[in-house]
C-alpha cells in the first residue's frame, strides 16, 4: 500500500488537532499498521506525549516546514504506511506545507463562534490545493445536539464535508494524554472509544486504507 498523509490542520488553536492526530495514530497503530505521527507544532504537545508513551509505536518525530521532504521520505524508504500531521494554529507557514504534501486534510472545529470564523481559511487552503477535506465536530457537549446542527450548517455553508462521526468533550481523552495513552488504550469500551473508532474506520474508506492483515512494523 502507497503511503498515505493526512494533514489535521486549521488556524484556531485548542480545537483538538493534536488530540484527533495521537487518537487516529493510535487507531491506526493498533490496527497493525506502520504509522508516524510527525508533530510540526512548536508548542510540542504531541511530541510530549509520545515521550510519556511506554510503547514506541505510533512513532512520533518533531519536524520543521523545512525538514518535511526529508521525514516524510525517511518513512517512506521505511515501509510507512500512513502519516498524521499535527499542524499549528494561526497565520503560519507550516499548515501550508502540510496540506500541500497530503493526501487528505482533516479540519477540526469546536461549536464556537470563534473556531468557526477560521474554517474559511483553511478550507480555502485545502481547496486551492486540490486536496480533499472533512470538517471534524470535536469537544462537541455530549446529549446535545444543537451543537451538531449548528456545526452541519456552518460545513455546509463552506460547502466543507462533515465527518460521521462526532467526538465529545469527554474527560477520558484529557486523562489518557497524561499517561501518553489515548481514550481507547485506557477505556476501550467508553463512547470516547467508540467516537474514535468510528472516525478511523470512516477515515480507512475514504483513504481507502486495508487493515485486514497485520504489518510488519519498522522503526524510521
Amino acid at each position: 500500500m502507497d503511503m498515505k498523509i493526512i494533514a489535521v490542520a486549521v488556524a484556531k488553536g485548542g480545537v483538538g488537532k493534536s488530540m484527533v492526530t495521537r487518537s487516529l495514530a493510535t487507531a491506526a497503530a493498533l490496527a497493525g499498521m506502520n504509522v508516524l505521527a510527525i508533530d510540526m507544532d512548536t508548542q510540542q504537545t504531541t511530541t510530549q506525549w509520545g515521550r510519556r508513551r511506554t510503547n514506541p509505536l505510533p512513532l512520533v518525530r518533531f519536524s520543521t516546514e523545512n525538514d518535511l521532504s526529508d521525514e516524510l521520505g525517511r518513512a517512506r524508504a521505511a515501509g510507512c504506511e500512513l502519516v498524521l500531521i499535527d499542524t499549528p494554529p494561526a497565520r503560519s507557514s507550516e499548515a501550508p506545507a502540510a496540506v500541500e504534501v497530503a493526501d487528505y486534510v482533516l479540519i477540526p472545529c469546536s461549536a464556537d463562534i470563534e473556531a468557526f470564523e477560521q474554517l474559511p481559511r483553511t478550507a480555502r487552503l485545502a481547496r486551492t490545493s486540490g486536496i480533499p477535506a472533512a470538517a471534524i465536530l470535536n469537544l462537541a457537549t455530549p446529549n446535545s445536539r444543537s451543537e451538531e446542527e449548528a456545526a452541519r450548517g456552518v460545513f455546509e455553508a463552506l460547502e466543507l464535508r462533515m465527518a460521521p462521526s462526532v467526538l465529545h468533550r469527554y474527560k477520558v481523552h484529557r486523562d489518557a494524554a497524561r499517561m501518553g495513552l489515548s481514550a481507547q488504550e485506557i477505556e476501550p469500551d467508553s463512547k470516547a472509544a467508540a467516537e474514535i473508532a468510528a472516525l478511523w474506520v470512516w477515515i480507512c474508506a475514504e483513504l481507502h486504507i486495508s487493515t485486514s492483515a497485520l504489518v510488519h512494523k519498522e522503526v524510521v
